[in-house]
Formats: C-alpha cells, sequence, structure tokens
C-alpha cells in the first residue's frame, strides 16, 4: 500500500478494519491459542472467561476447526500460555518463553511500586527474605500452590500476611519473575478461589522450572532487541497503531521506542490517519480481503477484548457518547461487546441456563433485522 510519496492515507472505516483483521479477529485466525497469543504478544486476562475466550476467537484448535474453551486451557496447561502481570500491574496471558522478559523490562515500576507498598505496611526486608524463602519451598520442582496455600504456609512461618500484606508479598515475587499463574487442575492446588473461573483452577508455580518440564526454554533478548521485538509484535498485531499506543500499552518510555521503531519500521506498513503515520503488519491487507464479505459480520468479543483496550483512543471501535455503556461509570470493568462493521453497536450477556441459555443484546440503536440475525448466529458459533 506505501506509495513513493509517503504512507496511504485511510479513513476511520479503514483504520477499524484493518485492526479487526491484524488482530485475527477477521480473515485467517492464528494455527493454535499459544500461536495466538504469540500473536498479540500479551492478552487482556483480569477477566479469565473472558480472556480465554479472546484467545479462541482468534485460534484454531488441533483439528484445524475454530478453538474451543478447552483448547484454550490446554494451552495453560502445558506452559505454553502463563498468566502474570508483564505490564501495566494488570493480569494478561503470556508465552511461557516471553514473560521473564516481558517482566524484567516492564514491571519496574510495579515492583518498586510493590516495595513501597510492602514498606508502608511494616513488611521489612528479612520478612521479604523470609517470605521468599518459604515460597522457594512451597513450589519446589513443579509444585503449585493456590495464593491460600502460600499465605496459610507464610503465617504459619509467623509472617503477618493481614491487610494486603500477603498479597504485595506475592504479587512482589511475580514482578521479580520467580512464579507465574498456570492451571493446575490435578496438580494439588486446593482453594485457590479459581475454581470455575473459565474451568481453570489456577494457582503459583516456580515459573522457569514450570516451563522446563513442559520442554519450554526462556528467551533472553537484550534490552533492545526485547524492544523492537515487543514493538513489532504490537505494531502488527494491533496496527494500524503507533509508537504512542504501544508506550501506552507498556509504559515504557519514548527513548527507547523510538529507535526500536527506527529499526523495525522497514519490515512494516506505513498508513497516514488523520495527519499521523501509523504502522502495521503487511500482510494485513490480504488477510482484510480474504475475509471478504465476513469482515463485516457480527461478532461477540468478551468485555476486556484487545479490540478495545489495546487502544487509548477507542473511537476506531465505539462512539464517545457510547462510551459509558461499555464501562458504566467508568467502573474499570467492560462489558461484552456486539461488534458489526467493526463498530460497537450493542453490549450483551448471556441469560438463563443449560437448555435455556440464551444472549441477550442491549443495543445503543434498534436493531435491524439483519443485525439481530447476525447475533444469533454468532452466538451459536460463540467458543464454548
Amino acid at each position: 500500500m506505501r506509495e513513493a510519496s509517503g504512507p496511504t492515507p485511510i479513513t476511520r472505516r479503514d483504520l477499524a478494519r484493518f485492526r479487526l483483521a491484524s488482530q485475527r479477529l477477521v480473515g485467517e485466525r492464528c494455527t493454535s491459542p499459544a500461536e495466538a497469543v504469540r500473536w498479540m504478544a500479551c492478552v487482556q486476562g483480569q477477566d479469565l472467561p473472558g480472556a480465554l475466550e479472546s484467545v479462541a476467537l482468534r485460534s484454531l484448535g488441533p483439528a484445524g476447526t475454530p478453538a474451543t474453551i478447552t483448547d484454550v486451557r490446554a494451552a495453560l496447561a502445558d506452559g505454553s500460555v502463563v498468566r502474570s502481570w508483564p505490564m501495566r500491574g494488570t493480569l494478561h496471558l503470556v508465552p511461557g518463553e516471553d514473560l521473564g522478559w516481558m517482566v524484567r523490562l516492564a514491571a519496574g515500576r510495579s515492583r518498586s511500586a510493590q516495595v513501597a507498598r510492602l514498606a508502608a505496611l511494616g513488611v521489612d526486608d528479612d520478612e521479604i527474605d523470609r517470605a521468599h524463602r518459604v515460597l522457594m519451598e512451597e513450589v519446589a520442582g513443579t509444585r503449585v500452590r493456590s495464593r491460600k496455600q502460600l499465605q496459610e504456609r507464610w503465617r504459619a512461618e509467623g509472617l503477618d500476611v493481614s491487610g494486603g500484606r500477603g498479597y504485595h508479598l506475592l504479587y512482589l515475587f511475580v514482578v521479580d519473575g520467580l512464579v507465574s499463574q498456570v492451571d493446575c487442575t490435578g496438580s494439588g492446588c486446593t482453594d485457590s478461589g479459581g475454581t470455575g473461573s473459565g474451568g481453570v483452577v489456577h494457582g503459583f508455580a516456580h515459573h522457569e522450572r514450570w516451563l522446563a518440564a513442559h520442554g519450554i526454554t526462556p528467551r533472553t533478548p537484550t534490552r533492545d532487541q526485547a524492544v523492537a521485538e515487543w514493538l513489532e509484535r504490537f505494531l502488527r498485531s494491533h496496527g494500524p497503531a503507533r509508537a504512542e499506543d504501544f508506550r501506552r500499552w507498556t509504559t515504557l518510555p519514548l527513548r527507547d521506542i523510538r529507535p526500536a521503531l527506527e529499526a523495525v519500521s522497514e519490515r512494516l506498513e506505513a498508513v497516514s490517519f488523520d495527519g499521523a503515520t501509523y504502522w502495521m503488519d503487511p500482510g494485513a491487507a490480504d488477510r482484510l480481503a480474504t475475509a471478504g464479505r465476513s469482515a463485516d459480520a457480527v461478532l461477540l468479543l468478551p468485555g476486556f477484548d484487545e479490540y478495545l483496550l489495546g487502544y487509548g483512543d477507542r473511537s476506531h471501535a465505539v462512539a464517545p457518547d457510547h462510551a459509558q455503556l461499555i464501562v458504566p461509570g467508568n467502573n474499570g470493568v467492560f462489558r461484552r461487546t456486539v461488534v458489526h462493521r467493526a463498530h460497537v453497536i450493542a453490549t450483551w450477556k448471556t441469560v438463563g441456563s443449560g437448555a435455556r441459555r440464551r444472549i441477550e443484546a442491549a443495543p445503543f440503536a434498534p436493531l435491524t433485522k439483519a443485525q439481530s440475525t447476525g447475533i444469533d448466529r454468532a452466538y451459536r458459533r460463540h467458543p464454548t
């Protein structure tokens, strides 16, 4: 698409449709849930059931058919995908082999905040060291322990875990890259509080030993290599996007991002929107073309999907007047959305149970017959 005179101008609708294709929501899906997470680099994971849906919507299962929730759970169980806080203090699904360098690169502020918070709660260095020793004993080998089990052991060792101290201690060790959240079904991980959360029982394992047990080797790029790779993966999977979008997404400083953009820009496609240069994967246009009319079909997205949360400015997908309908009162809880022709037209939820379970949409404007039919079809295809 790039012209000799500069990036090709695109419209807001082009921007939205290219982003659908880049995020693998239309056109060619990724070959597996693990590959989908690698493509996206990180997938919002605050709401685990929604995160499983997000990955399934972007990937194929072993039989080459659209992935199921069970397929995504398998990736959490085999170490190819883990759940952690790599950036912004927010839970994400992350490729197992990439979590270590991502945490070292982007979790520095979160670690400093945890150390300061623990100090304010009266937890000194000696207590942190004791908590670390106990944690390493609890997750010896490939043992998995729930948050409750870890806090009970800390309490038994004389550590005060009340008032959020236990949470902040565990979070400190997570952002140090020592442990990550995994599916621990059948691993002796009890009382996790995670049973029924997307069907996953989640607990904490020693990150590198968990990977090693599943034949996965952590990657160790240099800092410059890591910034450049992460930026390129973000622009390919979220593009058209800007370096500023990546800065907001990771909180990495622009002084590191700018030289990284120079290093990777020749492998990307530049387009122009509203006077600014955006970057995307060169294959996005072909994926969109291959999708054909299905690119404008109705999609049902979970509440914290990257199609909305991956960008600071969400006007490509939702009109400003409707933003409050997705996040009522700006309470930070994103409702599930109905997308048609790359634009959010409603929120949705399920009502009833068993054979009577059905979808209920709350449209922003009266739905057309085609939209109503599209919602029903999308619900029948939605990952389960």
